[in-house]
């Protein structure tokens, strides 16, 4: 199971939506396993991390896969299905979920207001954010394969470069095959999109009592290695982090303590500066070394 709030904002590093999309396994002493092959979309969040560029276009393949059925043999023939646009309440959740789904997407809670247009999460409109490659909207996984690709370029332009823009997208029917079906929880996927910067390396003063200068290296496509952690000494602490639609998130560092953000970090629009608010570490037992506080980063 996923959480669904990992989706939206695995880009916030935090929670968003209390739900879960089925990615389950097909249980080979299921009964499906000596059933019909089943097909669908193995990875149900395709996430795209595109570096800045204006004017660009960037290629993006959502994977479509044969998944189980058939006892574990691959198709002998070709499978094509087409596919579409879909909605929200094509994933795999409740209505519940569904309903917290689209108020966290709405910026002023007002989900069904058709005239609300503002909202926390663009969704993506094809032939604006993104073009199909093949305008027939069929993909098809070869004889004897595993798996398909469908392809979409995605515009740099069209993107905003502080929002992760979403869509969903959906199998619709199988064109004449037998002995294959969609499986109804495999059938639709999140697509995010999203623009990493690639301009924040360089050597910063970090607002410690006693000032102290630490270093951020670009490792290409939005992603950063800092040589300490905050709070830390100099160099030998390294730690890494993300810089992808608006939002910078930590990913790793070399200890085992927790790293906890309790809002991602941003780059300050007026100054330049780099501010990572509700920042803290945390220890494997007791509370955390410290936490709650604001560290600005000042380019030298």
């Amino acid at each position: 199971m996923k959480n669904l709030r990992t989706y939206l904002l695995a880009v916030l590093s935090c929670s968003l939506l209390a739900s879960c999309i089925v990615d389950d396994e097909i249980d080979v002493n299921d009964e499906y396993f000596n059933g019909p092959l089943v097909v669908g979309f193995k990875t149900d969040d395709n996430l795209g991390n595109f570096v800045e560029e204006t004017g660009a276009q960037f290629d993006f393949d959502i994977p479509v896969h044969v998944i189980g059925g058939a006892s574990g043999q691959p198709a002998g023939s070709t499978i094509t299905m087409t596919y579409e646009i879909g909605t929200f309440a094509d994933l795999n959740i409740s209505e519940g979920e569904l309903a917290e789904l689209e108020t966290m997407l709405d910026i002023n809670n007002t989900p069904l207001d058709p005239s609300d247009d503002v909202r926390k999460y663009p969704i993506a409109v094809p032939g604006t954010h993104f073009d199909w490659v093949d305008t027939n909207l069929e993909t098809t996984i070869p004889a004897n394969a595993t798996f398909d690709l469908i392809p979409i370029k995605v515009n740099n332009d069209a993107l905003d470069n502080a929002k992760t823009t979403v869509f969903v997208i959906n199998l619709k029917t199988l064109v004449s095959v037998e002995d294959v079906v969609i499986a109804e929880q495999y059938e639709s996927a999140l697509v995010r999109l999203q623009l990493c910067r690639t301009d924040l390396a360089g050597t910063y003063s970090v607002n410690y009592a006693t000032p102290a200068n630490h270093t951020i290296t670009h490792l290409g496509a939005g992603n950063y290695q800092l040589d300490s952690m905050f709070g830390w000494p100099g160099a030998g602490y390294t730690s890494y982090f993300y810089a992808c639609a608006g939002n910078l998130i930590f990913t790793e560092w070399q200890f085992s303590n927790e790293i906890i953000q309790g809002s991602p970090g941003y780059v300050d629009q007026a100054t330049g500066q780099i501010v990572f608010p509700e920042f803290g570490i945390g220890r494997a037992s007791g509370p955390p070394i410290y936490s709650g506080s604001t560290w600005v980063l000042t380019l030298q």
